[in-house]
């Protein structure tokens, strides 16, 4: 079996019974610094695809970048609680570390096949099947017709939570969990490194369990690196991969480059998703200027349904549950002959006025497939008085067919309540009811959103290029040559050879 081109090691180590109760802590500086990388690294991998589509190789700094981002991350996951194979500190550094006890290493591919940047990721869709049944599922309980709770829980989950509890009983990572969860992260990192064009192999469909991988000895080393797979110990030691100044003026730039670039990016892509919301808003706009929601039924066996408070602070600052801007406009059509009433009122009258009557309050209406949600406030149901004979209202109509109220929010302050019911205060009530919000001409506003996101994403783009391939060429090197030894066990005992199922490393054989 020839060796697959990305090569995940990792060594079993001897962790402490209960260290792994907060690890979580101790890696949150890890996974702050990870948080700035992996968006760098989907950044980079869009540059590398593009490169690949039309030159058919990966610049080199960029995968070199890119390694080293997957390299960090399993360190932390090996650390974490993806293995819980070590209680060694994992290295803030891209670079290889042949001393800590889980690495990884690419061969750095001469050619991949242009049309894999639009295939890739739908080849690998199976893996993700696969790998998303390993890392996840949902257990749900239904009681009275509706979902009332949900557990969510993983084989990957079950098991470190199995061999964290191992550990605190006997002391020792079970030696199976470890090869299993070794494995799947194994797995895992090679889709990953396939579907980002760090290799053109497709990812084999196995679980290459434990430390070390299956590899065939006799094989030639990989094209065009020049140097033999790592974990294949040569017949001549190579030295370890050049590890950079860590307080060096070109480092430091390099970081704060990408660090700026990814916040820059971030600035543009929330100033684009905001240019489309304001477009989208403005396109559904009509002639009178005003954006309406779809028809939302609303049903009540009670004599009203009202809304939520509506709060609005102050002259110029106000704020609407709803996102509702200036003038606000709510249509009802009834679906009988039976007059409607419409009206809003301040939260304090209309409180008093339904005190002790049974009604229904939307707690869910549109955004959400239309479907209105109710909660039910008091417990006599009741005919009401008739609404129109309160003297409250703010804004009130009443009819048949069609009715619509106009109330101008931007002149009120306070808690106010939209309600609902049948002109004669009766019970049942039912109608299909539109929410309207008169909005200025967003169009210049979210066009110059849009071209500030462009060029706020093209700044942190080159930025970001600057700085990780700068990066990746500054830890790139030749990977250290490992010579195998016999593994610690979960103890820190050395087992004798290696483990069962995986070849055992030698140097290659001479030439007869």
């Amino acid at each position: 079996m020839t060796a697959y081109p990305v090569h995940v090691r990792a060594r079993p180590d001897a962790p402490s019974r209960w260290l792994w109760l907060i690890k979580w802590l101790l890696l949150v500086p890890h996974y702050i610094v990870l948080a700035v990388l992996w968006v760098a690294f989907v950044a980079m991998t869009l540059v590398g695809y593009i490169a690949v589509l039309f030159t058919g190789r990966f610049p080199r700094g960029i995968f070199d970048f890119n390694v080293g981002v997957l390299r960090w991350s399993w360190r932390v996951g090996y650390y974490g609680y993806q293995v819980l194979g070590t209680d060694r500190y994992p290295p803030f550094k891209l670079a290889q570390d042949p001393d800590y006890p889980a690495d990884l290493y690419i061969d750095y591919p001469d050619r991949i096949p242009r049309y894999q940047p639009l295939v890739a990721w739908l080849l690998a869709l199976p893996h993700a099947v696969l790998l998303g049944a390993i890392a996840g599922s949902t257990w749900q309980v239904y009681d009275n017709g509706s979902w009332v709770a949900q557990t969510r829980i993983s084989l990957v989950g079950a098991a470190v939570l199995i061999a964290g509890i191992g550990l605190a009983v006997t002391g020792e990572h079970p030696r199976g969990l470890y090869n299993l969860l070794t494995g799947v992260a194994r797995w895992g990192l090679r889709v990953v490194a396939y579907v980002a064009l760090l290799t053109g192999r497709y990812p084999p469909f196995r679980l290459d369990q434990g430390g070390d991988e299956p590899v065939d000895r006799d094989a030639p080393p990989p094209a065009g690196t020049g140097t033999v797979a790592p974990w294949i110990s040569p017949t001549a030691p190579q030295p370890p991969p050049p590890t950079p100044a860590p307080g060096s003026a070109a480092t430091i730039t390099r970081v704060l480059a990408l660090c700026v670039g990814v916040l820059v990016m971030l600035v543009g892509l929330v100033a684009g998703l905001g240019g489309g919301v304001l477009l989208t808003v403005d396109a559904a706009r009509n002639a009178d200027g005003y954006a309406t929601t779809s028809s939302l039924t609303l049903t009540t066996p009670t004599a009203a349904v009202t809304s939520s408070d509506v709060t609005i602070e102050g002259t110029d600052t106000w704020r609407l549950r709803w996102g509702d801007f200036g003038k606000v406009r709510v249509t009802a059509t009834g679906q009988g002959e039976t007059p409607l009433f419409l009206g809003v009122g301040r939260a304090a009258d209309v409180e008093r006025w339904l005190s002790g009557t049974g009604r229904d309050e939307l707690t869910r209406a549109w955004g959400q497939g239309d479907t209105a949600a109710y909660r039910r406030v008091g417990a006599d149901v009741r005919p009401l008085s008739r609404p129109g004979d309160q003297t409250f209202w703010v804004s009130q109509t009443s009819g048949t067919g069609t009715i619509q109220l106009e109330w101008d929010a931007l002149a009120s302050t306070g808690s106010y309540v939209f309600v609902l019911a049948n002109a004669d205060g009766s019970l049942s009530v039912a109608a299909g009811a539109q929410l309207g919000v008169n909005v200025p001409a967003l169009v210049p506003l979210g066009s110059g959103l849009l071209v500030t996101a462009g060029l706020f994403i093209l700044i942190g783009f080159a930025l970001i290029y600057g700085g990780a391939s700068g990066l990746g060429r500054h830890h790139s090197g030749s990977p250290a040559a490992v010579v195998p030894t016999p593994p610690a066990g979960p103890t820190g005992t050395a087992t004798a050879g290696p483990p069962v199922g995986t070849a055992e490393a030698t140097a290659p054989k001479a030439a007869p």
